[in-house]
């Protein structure tokens, strides 16, 4: 890792070390919040497939109870200590076991086609490299698994007021991406994508991995 990514993942721990005791409740005080990450729930209850269910950026673990919930294995990697913290309390104190991995998101330590799903809520913007981490979900995923990935987003309809939130997703150090461009360059299949939400600027976005996807650079 170059010294500008070391700052840059540095910089991210400390944001979310900060954050961790507090978001959970900033969820709780904006429910639409919460409804937008449970967008992915109904995609991953049609899975095909076994195997492990990977959200990656699991925050203070709301989304993750759900899952371990719903799932024999439901794993959360996270680059926040603190977060992971709070995700292990939420698990715990729900009687779940808390399964969570401290990992870069660019180099998930999981085998290749070991995961049957990854999932990612307001996370995949947050990361400066998104193809590189398109790529790695791709190498983890097995055959037919899924990827489910909902993130801020500009609208579809190019609105003033969805653009004007994308803007302010980016003053905060967000990249506005087409998710689903790069699901394609990481060779995967896409399977639904649209726009929702506050005027439009919530996208979800669904691909699925065939059975010769693109592996990721080491």
């Amino acid at each position: 890792m170059n010294t500008s990514q070391s700052t840059s993942t540095d910089r991210y721990q400390r944001l979310y070390d900060r954050m961790a005791p507090f978001y959970a409740t900033g969820m709780r005080l904006l429910p639409v919040w919460q409804r937008y990450t449970e967008t992915v729930l109904p995609w991953l209850d049609k899975l095909q497939v076994s195997g492990p269910v990977l959200e990656i950026g699991p925050g203070p673990g709301v989304l993750l109870t759900k899952l371990s919930q719903r799932f024999d294995v439901a794993v959360g990697l996270d680059l926040s200590t603190g977060m992971l913290v709070e995700a292990q309390g939420r698990l715990r104190g729900a009687g779940l076991p808390a399964r969570l991995v401290q990992g870069n998101a660019v180099q998930l330590p999981f085998a290749s086609g070991s995961c049957a799903a990854v999932t990612l809520t307001f996370a995949f913007s947050a990361f400066p490299k998104g193809l590189a981490a398109m790529q790695e979900i791709a190498r983890v995923l097995c055959s037919g698994g899924l990827v489910v990935l909902v993130d801020a987003a500009e609208p579809d309809d190019r609105n003033a007021a969805g653009m004007a939130l994308a803007k302010t997703w980016e003053m905060f150090g967000d990249f506005m991406r087409d998710e689903a461009d790069l699901m394609q360059q990481a060779g995967l299949e896409i399977v639904e994508c649209y726009n929702f939400g506050a005027f439009h600027s919530i996208r979800l976005t669904v691909g699925r991995r065939g059975s010769t996807p693109r592996t990721s650079p080491r």
